[in-house]
């Protein structure tokens, strides 16, 4: 049985604590939430990638989630309401329902899917609605998630709660995910460069799980 001695940080109410989570190699997955943004994204190409070698090189199982709208997004969906037409675009209300195909992600070859690894869709921000990730990890055993995607504030953060209520364990890595910055929140003094990224972080790592970086994940998983 193979054990990953992986670094991780977490909030302690007093600060933050560093400190080091074993984990069973073989009940740890590495999940990929809604990363298909094509080529040329740094937190894909410098952060998602290199983890994601070292992962399967170590034998870890994978799973990829998509946004997949095709069966949701329906003039009356509030949705549509949040980013559309209470920002003037009456065209978000009126368009007609999008066509019923199912949507083929488009990944960099960095990061894109080997034929077993399987690649959910999604309807709403987080992967454990109303999917069967969850039905999937049980079948394989899986009791920790390695999470890394986009975005930190949304649809990664959503399912990373949504994993929690599953009773996963849930490491993010920082470096494999990103979050705009509000124009008044942007402050370059901060390590993470704003105070939106710095509060998510923080809440993260306070009520949901775990954080490390993909230079950790990949060196703890060299020394098994």
């Amino acid at each position: 049985m193979s054990m990953l001695k992986l670094p991780v940080r977490w909030y302690g109410g007093a600060g933050h604590v560093f400190d080091d989570v074993e984990l069973n190699l073989s009940q740890t997955a590495f999940m990929i939430v809604d990363s298909d943004c094509g080529e040329g994204n740094p937190y894909v190409e410098n952060g998602i990638a290199p983890a994601l070698v070292a992962a399967r090189e170590a034998g870890m199982h994978v799973i990829y989630i998509h946004n997949d709208f095709s069966l949701s997004d329906e003039p009356g969906s509030i949705k549509r309401e949040i980013h559309g037409t209470r920002w003037g675009n009456a065209e978000a209300g009126n368009r007609p329902s999008p066509a019923r195909g199912p949507v083929v992600p488009k990944y960099s070859p960095s990061i894109q899917p080997l034929a077993h690894e399987p690649d959910f869709p999604k309807r709403e921000w987080s992967g454990f609605h109303e999917t069967h990730v969850d039905y999937h990890l049980r079948c394989h055993d899986i009791k920790t998630l390695i999470a890394v995607g986009f975005s930190q504030r949304a649809c990664l953060y959503q399912t990373c709660a949504g994993a929690v209520e599953h009773n996963y364990r849930v490491v993010l890595l920082r470096d494999c995910t990103q979050s705009s910055e509000y124009p008044d929140t942007v402050d370059e003094s901060l390590e993470e460069g704003g105070w939106l990224r710095m509060i998510m972080f923080r809440n993260f790592e306070h009520v949901i799980g775990y954080t490390s970086t993909s230079a950790e994940f990949v060196g703890a998983l060299r020394k098994i």
